[in-house]
């Protein structure tokens, strides 16, 4: 991986003689005041050192590294009796998808929520660990309350640092408004995402389609119920891509999609923790993230949020790729944001100091 130079993360060092983050045999030693370079009293008491200010730190800078952000796609299809003829172009067309998505060298999964009859996927996508197919009977009306109804199936298969795209496939309205959608989404994911519309454009009705959906052709005319336009607010208010259900050769729709998922996005985010020195163990729960912005010289405590598993992003913060054995920091969403858009600024993990919590 390349490096990222412009932002510099920094290991306190561990000295035996003067850390409260670390320790021989397991254990810490509760810091006390006038003796490990943090504030005390006048009186110079033994009482446990508040940890604030972090002014007994020492760094040495080593380089954080820079990857590509991995790519998670929630693909929901209306699994109604008129979607048929898309489900089989959706069918035939995931694996070509998946290849050039494959081939860009990204870290990709798929999660396809409808019925397990209606899009089979074969092998290589379709049985792989990248895939996961949540069985269930999707209603014309009810593709975005299923991707909220299913939330709890599939959760588990998203990766915090992902960048996430929602696909629906549908010829018909939803019942759900997609502001109310919008808003539920971004709770579960704690992040923004991207959504992509195939569903169906608003034509001008005729005494033949009286609800302005697209048709596809033939006598009687064959088309979408009822214009998607939920779908297609959604798409924009997402900064997604729209395409016509009724549109007769999906390759083309296809390759589109794959151009606009497989973007190789940098990940600044995430700080590989060097091992302490020889003899000495890290304590976790004594660990920092301090950031200055470019241009100035006050460093900003950002809190840890939990669990890799569990963390809450939604105000962001910093959480463990595996808190019982941590080999990496991970910043939130926005914080990396934050972090990502200042050439200047620097991150420094501070290592001594109990944790800062919100």
């Amino acid at each position: 991986m390349p490096t990222r130079p412009s932002h510099l993360l920094s290991w306190v060092a561990c000295l035996a003689v003067a850390s409260a983050g670390c320790s021989a045999g397991g254990g810490t030693r509760t810091p006390t005041p006038g003796r490990d370079g943090g504030p005390g009293s006048d009186s110079g008491t033994t009482r446990p050192l508040p940890d604030a200010g972090f002014a007994g730190c020492s760094t040495d800078a080593v380089q954080a590294m820079e990857g590509f952000a991995p790519i998670d796609i929630i693909w929901v299809v209306d699994s109604s009796g008129s979607m048929s003829n898309e489900a089989e172009r959706v069918q035939e067309n995931l694996n070509t998808f998946s290849g050039a998505i494959g081939m860009v060298g990204l870290d990709y999964r798929v999660v396809m929520i409808t019925t397990s009859g209606y899009v089979a996927v074969p092998p290589p996508l379709g049985g792989s660990p990248n895939y996961l197919l949540i069985d269930r009977s999707v209603s014309s009306n009810e593709p975005l309350q299923a991707i909220l109804d299913e939330w709890e199936n599939y959760r588990h298969f998203l990766r915090r640092t992902a960048i996430t795209h929602i696909v629906a496939t549908t010829d018909d309205e939803s019942d759900l408004a997609w502001e109310d959608f919008d808003r539920q989404m971004l709770t579960n994911l704690e992040r923004n995402y991207t959504f992509h519309a195939i569903a169906s454009e608003r034509v001008a009705p005729t005494f033949t389609n009286p609800t302005g959906a697209c048709s596809s052709g033939g006598f009687p005319p064959d088309g979408a119920a009822a214009p998607g336009e939920e779908y297609y607010e959604l798409a924009m208010a997402r900064g997604g891509l729209i395409f016509s259900i009724c549109t007769a050769d999906w390759s083309g729709l296809f390759s589109t999609l794959t151009a606009a998922i497989a973007v190789p996005r940098a990940l600044p985010c995430v700080y590989p923790i060097p091992p302490p020195p020889e003899g000495m163990e890290l304590d976790p729960m004594r660990v920092n993230v301090g950031y200055t912005p470019g241009g100035s010289t006050d460093q900003r405590i950002i809190p840890y949020v939990g669990t890799s598993d569990g963390a809450d992003c939604t105000a962001g913060g910093w959480y463990y790729d595996d808190p019982a054995t941590p080999s990496s920091i991970l910043l939130c969403p926005s914080t990396c944001a934050e972090v990502g858009g200042d050439a200047s600024g620097r991150v420094d993990i501070v290592f001594g100091c109990q944790t800062f919590i919100i």
